[in-house]
């Protein structure tokens, strides 16, 4: 209501000014001054500072800034262009000049000293007034001239004033600097009850030293000799990487990668680190991610215990099961080596049930390029080969590489490259740019020259709200990069197109020959129908123009039912979700040219609703055969998971894991078979050995581990804390933690406030400090231990002789030497509650009724032991009223 008052006040007050002007022009008596008066500016300007304005309208507004009303006065109007007084500007917002350059004022704010040159202020009516456009642009306001309102908004981001000096952050837990931060060990073993036990074995650790991250791997398969497979010691600063150890020469696809033993450097003129963070794991040998083509592990994020299936134009190629810290892996995946889709679905409990979310990991050239005046150098040298080895020890010969990329615009990358062959005992020359034509256009074109013979590769990539198409075209003569590689003219083409959200359409074409043969000659169309939301239709071609054929359909929402076509096979897979901790499977597998049939059925069941234990088993029928399998998984905390499984007879044409331990690694002949496999990570930090995924531990990101340790005596255990919430910097994060331990890995170098959501605690279980600040360091892991205490309470009554409550009555709850640990008071009837005790014997003391004491108060001793006390009640003397002064002269009352 008082807008609308204020908004007919402002039009009655115009109206008012327009008739006096016009009556004082018919008398002749105009007054040289206006009718409305502004204040005096205080802005002190010469003449030849401020322009005069010539032809305006004036406006009686209010004046808001950050939406609360500051004044009413009279700003201008001219050529569409609005304008405030100075003064009332600099006033209202507190900005005061602190120094005057050349008609340059500077005025400093809490984000920096901003710079105005006075010259632009115009004079209207003698008054210097500033223009909207000058507050938009120097001042970063945001001004608005408010119709309904006949008002000026102005939204001012700043505060006037000096920056403020950063507060130096000290962390209460330092990170560590030991020289080993985690040790990891993947062991496996299978027994097939004829041979000898096969057994492998992997173990990594890593550390910091000597400023730097450092890592080793080492395996033994089948019997072989234990070697280190990948060892490296990174440094790095903000422009500045330096590596020593294994790796690879890892350019441009045209020209491949060396494995290589030796040092690495790289260089970026703005900041190394998008490249030293992008894909690492803990051990990966890619030193600077510049290159989709390069081996590299597809991660993520995704509630702890669900399942990640990684797919390929649609088709899965892997699945796991996440692990406690919400992290998912898909190591040495080679991404971008043609043109498939690339994406990870996330299943809460089952693949039967919808996904909870779909991440597309697919790749595009422009990921190489470069902001404008980016450069990057980057290069190496060494041996090839691992020289840990000895095969590879004695066949290494010389390595080296120099990779330059320049960012010359903001849409043309340029790159040159030099390695050398050891195949042809020559050096390999690269040249090539990435171009962004369009806002919708990326394309990329290279040229190479390898044991004198030549190369060119030419990508472009388009994408519009409904359709997007991809070329990748590549030629090398014969001879190129080594001796016997024949001429090869490669052409891969995909267009795909939805007209509208239940269709989607591809036109896939590949053409390549070799020599003088054709592996591949095709144009193939794709379409995936969806008629309704609970059907699914798909025609999809593979490299071997072999269509797969499927269709899907969820009956209601409990069953998935999925028949595919490939290969002569017919498929058919049937889930069924009876809760969200028992699900069965179905899958029969017919070939249509043998006339054979496989029955597989399956079960997985969580015991006792617990995600930590899984129990899988499976029953496979066929013609001539009767199979059984079965496997337990257990997450016994974030960094230790065991599975065992057990097959007789097994025969599957479908991929069917199971337990983490593939049933497609069990030989057909195999009759039976027991697998045992073992991951267990540890975190060595500064108080002691931490359960933690290693592969969050990386060389640019670091970790915090620790547990919630029970600091008394109480019937409660480290098992009773399952699934509480770490909030780190105030966010949840996804984790989840069994047994009181947690871990929190990929967390870049900093300092973090860390604390526990009390919401899923145990009642009697509080935290004794709010939050704690933990210095997180590269690969490093940071421990603490967050004491958590029992703690009960004791209610009762508090009454006089009569029985009756007695409000307001002060209690003090004390501990051992009387040192006062509660206090409270009764509610309107009497009764009250004092809470956060420990285990312990404490007296409680009436103290005073409405702050009047209580003589000889008869105080109550009492015992808590793991548990709240209830009816503790007194009786108590109420204090008589303070007798009231009556002032000489008057009568009492």
């Amino acid at each position: 209501m008082q807008r609308y008052l204020f908004v007919v006040l402002h039009i009655a007050l115009i109206a008012l000014f327009s008739s006096s002007v016009a009556v004082a022009e018919e008398a002749g008596s105009l007054p040289d001054t206006p009718s409305v008066k502004t204040p005096t500016p205080s802005v002190q300007l010469s003449p030849s500072n401020a322009q005069v304005a010539s032809g305006m309208e004036r406006l009686l507004v209010g004046i808001y800034m950050n939406n609360r009303l500051e004044k009413e006065d009279t700003v201008f109007r001219e050529n569409r262009e609005y304008w405030i007084p100075f003064s009332i500007f600099l006033d209202k917002t507190g900005l005061k000049e602190e120094r005057r350059s050349a008609g340059t004022a500077f005025y400093p704010t809490n984000i920096g000293v901003i710079s105005f040159n006075t010259a632009r202020l115009k004079e209207f009516d003698a008054v210097p007034c500033i223009s909207f456009t000058d507050l938009k642009t120097t001042f970063l306001a945001s001004p608005e001239f408010n119709q309904p309102l006949f008002a000026v908004m102005l939204t001012i981001p700043w505060s006037a004033g000096s920056p403020r000096k950063m507060a130096i952050r000290t962390a209460d837990i330092l990170a560590p600097d030991r020289s080993i931060s985690f040790i990891g060990i993947e062991a496996s073993a299978d027994y097939d009850f004829n041979s000898d036990v096969n057994r492998n074995l992997q173990i990594a650790s890593g550390g910091r030293l000597l400023n730097g991250v450092w890592n080793v791997t080492a395996a033994t398969e089948r019997g072989s000799a234990f070697t280190p497979s990948r060892y490296h010691w990174t440094t790095f600063n903000n422009k500045l990487a330096l590596r020593i150890g294994t790796g690879y020469t890892g350019s441009y696809s045209l020209i491949g990668s060396t494995n290589m033993t030796g040092v690495q450097i790289g260089w970026n003129n703005h900041s190394i680190m998008r490249q030293l963070d992008a894909g690492q794991d803990n051990a990966s040998e890619l030193f600077l991610n510049i290159d989709a083509n390069q081996l590299r592990t597809i991660e993520g994020n995704g509630p702890p215990a669900s399942i990640a299936e990684l797919r390929f134009d649609g088709e899965v190629f892997q699945r796991q099961r996440i692990g406690l810290d919400g992290k998912f892996f898909f190591e040495n995946v080679r991404m971008s080596t043609d043109l498939r889709k690339t994406e990870v679905y996330i299943y809460l409990r089952s693949i039967n049930e919808k996904p909870f979310k779909v991440i597309d990991f697919s790749q595009s050239v422009a990921g190489r390029a470069l902001p404008q005046g980016e450069l990057l150098i980057r290069g190496g040298l060494g041996k090839t080969g691992n020289l840990l080895i000895q095969q590879e020890r004695v066949n290494n010969a010389d390595a080296a590489f120099g990779n330059v990329l320049y960012g010359l615009h903001s849409r043309i990358t340029l790159e040159a490259a030099m390695q050398l062959n050891p195949s042809a005992q020559s050096s390999d020359l690269l040249l090539g740019t990435i171009l962004s034509p369009g806002a919708n256009w990326n394309a990329a074109l290279y040229g190479a020259r390898s044991n004198e013979r030549g190369a060119a590769d030419f990508r472009l990539e388009g994408h519009y709200t409904n359709w997007t198409a991809a070329y990748w075209g590549t030629i090398r003569q014969d001879r190129f990069a080594y001796d016997f590689q024949e001429r090869d003219i490669n052409h891969l083409f995909r267009w795909g197109a939805s007209p509208f959200r239940q269709l989607g359409v591809q036109i896939i074409a590949h053409y390549e020959k070799l020599g003088d043969r054709w592996p591949a000659h095709y144009v193939l169309p794709a379409v995936s129908l969806y008629p309704f939301s609970r059907l699914t239709l798909s025609a999809t071609p593979d490299d071997f123009e072999n269509y797969r054929y499927e269709a899907g359909i969820r009956i209601g929402d409990y069953n998935t039912l999925r028949t595919i076509y490939q290969n002569d096979i017919i498929s058919l897979d049937y889930q069924r979700n009876f809760s969200n901790h028992f699900n069965v499977r179905l899958l029969n597998d017919y070939h249509r040219i043998y006339k054979t049939n496989i029955t597989n059925l399956l079960f997985n069941w969580y015991p006792k609703e617990n995600t930590n234990d899984l129990i899988e088993t499976a029953i496979s029928r066929s013609a001539s055969s009767f199979g059984i399998a079965g496997s337990w998984t257990r997450y016994i905390n974030t960094g230790l998971r065991v599975a065992l499984q057990y097959t007789y007879q097994m025969k599957t044409v479908a991929n069917i894991t199971m337990g983490d331990v593939n049933a497609n690694v069990i030989m057909p002949e195999t009759q039976k078979n027991v697998a045992l496999s073992l991951s267990w990570d540890l975190g060595w930090s500064n108080r002691g050995l931490f359960p933690i995924n290693r592969n969050a531990v990386t060389l640019t990101r670091g970790a915090i581990a620790g547990s919630l340790d029970i600091g008394n005596e109480t019937k409660l255990s480290a098992s009773d804390i399952n699934n509480i919430s770490i909030l780190l910097n105030g966010r949840q994060m996804q984790q989840q933690q069994i047994d009181g331990s947690f871990f929190i890995g990929s967390l870049k170098p900093g300092i973090y406030n860390v604390a526990v959501d009390p919401e899923k605690l145990p009642i009697e279980l509080a935290v004794d400090q709010k939050e704690r600040k933990v210095e997180v360091k590269s690969g490093a892991v940071t421990a603490l231990t967050i004491p958590v205490y029992a703690e009960f309470g004791v209610a009762g009554f508090v009454g006089d002789s009569s029985g009756n409550g007695i409000a307001n009555v002060l209690l003090e709850v004390s501990g051992k030497e009387g040192i006062s640990a509660v206090k409270t008071f009764t509610n309107e009837f009497g009764y009250y509650r004092a809470d956060t005790l420990r285990s312990g014997t404490y007296r409680i003391t009436p103290v005073s009724v409405g702050n009047r004491p209580i003589a000889n108060p008869r105080p109550v001793d009492i015992t808590i032991k793991d548990d709240f006390l209830f009816d503790v009640n007194m009786t108590i003397v109420v204090p008589p009223l303070p007798p009231v002064e009556v002032p000489v002269g008057e009568p009492a009352p």
